[in-house]
């Protein structure tokens, strides 16, 4: 810069200057289309978010109907009932029904999830592959409880040419009533 005169290093300087500005200018715009990019994806998320719940509103009558509909599926006990023997009686009466021999049964422990109470119950049984599905259709249909089977394993008797045996465990949800009476029946 010695041999340079001083016309010519205000001109470098500004020249550097303008340079600076636009590196600046450059870098200032990248990230503002960055910026602007994320604000569009969020933008398009939030919409997406919006006509959804806007369409849960919409059909919230038809909705809040089914929920009646199926809490009134819903079996109750009373609050002095013993789960474990109205439900293990049930299935018994079910497999007897069905031709299934129940070898033996397990209950756990009651357990709660907001107003609904579940008891899961295990059993390992005996029967033929109708008898079977014939059980396992008894349990989808039964009136007055809500059967849900968690695990089914199934595997030949061996003792027994036609017959089948497992084990499966199944879930029995219900509501406990405030007062004296049940509708379990």
């Amino acid at each position: 810069m010695g041999t340079l005169s001083l016309r010519d290093r205000a001109i470098l300087l500004v020249v550097i200057v303008l340079a600076l500005y636009g590196l600046a200018a450059i870098l200032w715009f990248m990230t503002f289309e960055r910026d602007w990019t994320k604000s569009a994806k969020a933008y398009e998320s939030a919409v997406k978010t919006y006509q959804k719940e806007a369409g849960l509103i919409a059909k919230r009558g038809d909705l809040q109907q089914q929920y009646e509909e199926e809490k009134e599926k819903i079996p109750s006990l009373a609050e002095n009932e013993l789960a474990n023997a109205t439900w293990m009686g049930r299935l018994g009466t079910l497999a007897s029904e069905c031709n299934v021999a129940v070898t033996r049964q397990n209950y756990g422990k009651e357990e709660q999830e907001d107003l609904l109470n579940k008891l899961e119950i295990d059993l390992e049984w005996t029967a033929s592959l109708q008898s079977l599905v014939k059980f396992l259709y008894a349990l989808e249909t039964a009136d007055h409880a809500m059967f849900d089977v968690r695990s089914l394993g199934i595997s030949n008797s061996g003792k027994n040419t036609g017959y089948l045996k497992g084990k499966m465990t199944i879930c029995c949800a219900y509501l406990r009533d405030e007062g004296e009476k049940g509708k379990s029946k």
